[in-house]
């Protein structure tokens, strides 16, 4: 059973979860662009990097994000903390703007049970440009958006050229793998059973509109 994560020692060690965070006022904040891609991109690779988690699929709407990832080492609120100030300050910085990013408390973690589960939330979290009427398939959302495909490869994310220091510590590329969560044997099998549920959310997000 999915459950929200209220408190830090709900935390455990190799546990799977949906993750949300909107922009303040539901501004569009992450709307689609370039510089959004890249810098969203780029950041969730050294998060991902840096805190031991594994990103399984990713959706990036114009004033929130879905991620589902597992999280071997119980460091998910430093990884969320360090994506969230280092997505906001570079894009706060592009924008002109010194306002909170983030709306207060609007970050969610849920906990995910069983393999079904996660299948599950894959499917709701990619077709979330569907269901908010933007496109009439997932794969044509020009953001930031892992498809079923990619599972099991490798996305590289070069470091942007905006607000961040050439000269500095950071990579010039980071790798991020699209890995199957647990409970699938393989990629491969993760890879069919999304492609699945994903064409059977998109048509009923079709049908229900």
């Amino acid at each position: 059973k999915a459950r929200p994560m209220t408190a830090p020692r709900q935390v455990l060690p190799g546990a799977t979860y949906l993750v949300t965070r909107r922009c303040t006022q539901r501004q569009f904040l992450l709307r689609p662009g370039k510089l959004v891609n890249e810098v969203f991109l780029f950041v969730l690779a050294l998060a991902a990097r840096r805190f031991g988690i594994r990103i399984h699929a990713f959706c990036v709407l114009s004033n929130h994000y879905h991620l589902l990832l597992t999280d071997p080492h119980a460091r998910l609120p430093a990884f969320g903390q360090f994506l969230d100030s280092l997505v906001a300050r570079a894009l706060n910085a592009a924008l002109g703007r010194w306002e909170s990013f983030w709306a207060p408390n609007s970050y969610s973690a849920v906990a995910l049970a069983t393999p079904q589960d996660l299948l599950d939330k894959a499917a709701y979290l990619l077709a979330n440009p569907v269901a908010a009427g933007l496109v009439r398939s997932a794969k044509d959302w020009p953001g930031l958006w892992s498809a079923p495909d990619r599972i099991g490869t490798i996305l590289h994310a070069p470091r942007p050229k905006h607000f961040f220091d050439p000269k500095g510590l950071l990579p010039e590329t980071v790798a991020l793998r699209l890995s199957a969560p647990p409970g699938f044997d393989s990629a491969e099998d993760f890879r069919t059973a999304l492609r699945s549920a994903l064409a059977d959310r998109e048509r009923a997000e079709s049908k229900g509109r």
